[in-house]
């Protein structure tokens, strides 16, 4: 028996950044997926592209007065800073997910 220790080309640098490549591109997939499911990600993904969230018309008047006052509150709060960023998404998800429940969407 030979003690010839013979490595693989799976054991090279390379093959090991190629690896490490493929893991952050599925994490990134994982992300962009799951973007909208996850208040943190839908918040980083407002700062990223430096706009914000479009207002459309939920088609209940009623929901959209209180979405448009229960948004304002949230973000006066952001503004005179009795929050910071990681709450004001979890604030503002409660604030819709409140309004929704009070008047459901058409």
């Amino acid at each position: 028996m030979s003690a010839q220790s013979r490595t693989s080309s799976l054991d090279s640098a390379a093959a090991r950044i190629a690896a490490l490549a493929i893991a952050l591109c599925a994490l990134a997939l994982m992300v962009w997926i799951g973007r909208n499911d996850m208040p943190v990600i839908r918040g980083l993904m407002v700062t990223v592209s430096g706009t914000g969230p479009v207002e459309e018309s939920t088609g209940n008047p009623e929901l959209d007065a209180c979405l448009k006052d229960r948004s304002g509150a949230v973000d006066k709060m952001r503004k005179e800073g009795i929050i910071n960023a990681a709450q004001y998404n979890e604030f503002h998800q409660r604030a819709v997910d409140y309004c929704e429940a009070q008047f459901p969407r058409n």
